[in-house]
């Protein structure tokens, strides 16, 4: 008992376990006692926080084993002593797991916190790399010594409009109506010097429309007169294979 032994009633009080005559004597005694009045307000939050949260009903015979632990720990207590020591100790359980709780909901916040964090940073990046990719290919068609090639073929079919910037040794493919090349298999871009074999200057695939926009590197000091796409394995070919599909002249831009 404590020096105030109306406290021991207060958990007792807003727990409900308390019996009739208990809970009259002790509402009477309430009224005028501002001690008990905020002891009760700290034990009603709990019990209201308990309520919203609807936790776990307490494992079986828990009542029984903590009165049993009373009965062992303060011999010759009174059955009320007893219920008072239960609420109180029923009373600190509840408030560890309202803590606890309120540490899980805590950590799964600031996880959800984190989580999103990140994905707003990789958003970025590839926000960057995107930015990064387009001021590339405009770059290419900018300089006094660009060149263009428009590659066809007889009748309607595909086009691909190349962009060559010597300065830069890159080349944009600007294609369109291009069919998905068959499993296991690539379009390749040769570049196509007077007397000489073709150069490859990289594989590409289309998208499922049919177009395809990507930069290339161009070996430094070639100098080419025709431009040609073939169909070529996977991983392109040293040399072609296939009859190009597509071929034409490269003209300064315009």
């Amino acid at each position: 008992m404590t020096e105030h032994r109306w406290l021991d009633d207060a958990a007792a009080w807003a727990l409900g376990t308390l019996d009739e005559a208990e809970r009259a004597a002790f509402e009477a005694h309430l009224a005028d006692c501002e001690l008990c009045r905020s002891a009760v307000q700290e034990y009603g939050a709990v019990t209201r926080l308990l309520d919203r949260m609807k936790p776990a009903a307490p494992p079986p015979g828990l009542r029984e084993r903590i009165v049993a632990e009373a009965a062992r720990t303060r011999p010759g207590a009174s059955p009320s002593a007893g219920r008072r020591w239960v609420s109180l100790a029923m009373a600190a359980t509840l408030a560890a797991i309202v803590l606890g709780s309120l540490w899980v909901r805590e950590r799964q916040a600031r996880r959800r916190g984190e989580d999103a964090l990140a994905a707003a940073d990789r958003s970025l990046l590839d926000t960057r790399a995107a930015l990064a990719e387009r001021d590339s290919l405009l770059a290419t068609f900018a300089g006094p010594d660009v060149r263009t090639a428009t590659l066809v073929t007889t009748g309607a079919g595909p086009a691909v409009r190349l962009f060559w910037n010597r300065s830069m040794s890159r080349i944009v493919i600007a294609a369109s109506g291009l069919p998905t090349a068959p499993a296991g298999r690539t379009y390749q871009l040769w570049g196509i010097a007077q007397g000489s074999n073709p150069v490859s200057l990289g594989t590409f695939d289309p998208g499922t429309d049919g177009r395809a926009t990507l930069a290339l590197n161009v070996p430094p000091g070639m100098d080419f007169a025709l431009a040609a796409v073939s169909e070529e394995p996977a991983g392109g070919s040293p040399q072609p294979t296939t009859t190009p599909i597509l071929a034409g002249a490269w003209r300064a831009s315009e």
